[in-house]
C-alpha cells in the first residue's frame, strides 16, 4: 500500500458512533481510523513506500488483535 493508497482510504472512512462494552469508539478496530488518529495526512505522505506497508500491516494486526 502506498501513501496515497491510505489517505484516499481515511478520505473515504466512514466513522462510527457506536461504542464498546469498555465504552471506547469502535472506529479503533478499523485500520485506517487509527492511522488517521496517529498521523497527519503531511506525515503519511512523507513515508517511503516501505514504510507505508509496514504501517498498514502494523495496524491491520493490532485491529486484529483488538477482535
Amino acid at each position: 500500500m502506498k501513501a496515497n493508497e491510505i489517505i484516499e482510504g481515511i478520505k473515504n472512512l466512514k466513522e462510527l458512533t457506536a461504542r464498546n462494552s469498555m465504552g471506547c469508539s469502535e472506529n479503533w478496530y478499523n485500520f485506517y481510523y487509527a492511522m488517521k488518529e496517529t498521523f497527519t495526512p503531511e506525515e503519511i505522505q512523507s513515508m517511503t513506500d516501505r514504510e507505508c506497508e509496514l504501517l498498514e500491516r502494523l495496524a491491520y494486526n493490532i485491529q486484529e488483535g483488538l477482535y
